[in-house]
C-alpha cells in the first residue's frame, strides 16, 4: 500500500495522518525489518532533515500496527522487529548463532497451520512467524 493511501487510512479511522507517521512507514519500507530503535536510528537528523523523537517512533509503530500497515515480528528474544505488512508472505529464518535473519516461502507454515486447525482448532498466524535454529555458517563453525 503506497504513502498515498495512508492519510485516508488513518483518517477514516478518526487519526491524523502527520510527517512523523508518514516518515516512520517509509523507514519501515526502506529498512525491511527494523526494531523501534533502528527506525529511530535511520530517522536520525543528518543532512538539514529533522530527527524524530523515539517515543513519537514508539507510538508511530504502535498505530501503524493497529491500521494494518505494519506488523510485529518477534525476530530478536529481546526486541520486536516490524516490517510493512505489503512485504509480508514469508517465513522469517533467525539463527541462534548469529542472529541473521533470513526468509523463506511460507508454503510449509501454511501446510503446518492447516493442520494444527484441524487438529488442536487453534489458528496459526504464519504472517509473522519466525522460526529459530543454526544457518549453514553457524552449523559449519
Amino acid at each position: 500500500m503506497p504513502s498515498t493511501d495512508l492519510p485516508a487510512l488513518l483518517h477514516a479511522r478518526g487519526l491524523r495522518s502527520t510527517p512523523q507517521r508518514r516518515r516512520i512507514l517509509d523507514a519501515v519500507r526502506d529498512l525491511g525489518h527494523a526494531s523501534a530503535e533502528e527506525v529511530s536510528e535511520h530517522l536520525a537528523p543528518r543532512d538539514g532533515s529533522p530527527g524524530v523523537d523515539p517515543s513519537t517512533v514508539y507510538r508511530a509503530l504502535a498505530v501503524l500496527e493497529e491500521v494494518g500497515l505494519v506488523a510485529r515480528t518477534q525476530l530478536d528474544r529481546k526486541v520486536p522487529s516490524f516490517h510493512a505488512v505489503e512485504h509480508g508472505g514469508h517465513l522469517h529464518l533467525v539463527c541462534d548463532g548469529c542472529g541473521a535473519v533470513a526468509e523463506a516461502a511460507p508454503g510449509p507454515a501454511r501446510e503446518m497451520a492447516a493442520e494444527i486447525l484441524s487438529r488442536d482448532d487453534f489458528v496459526v498466524d504464519t504472517g509473522h512467524l519466525a522460526l529459530r535454529g543454526r544457518c549453514a555458517r553457524c552449523r559449519d563453525r
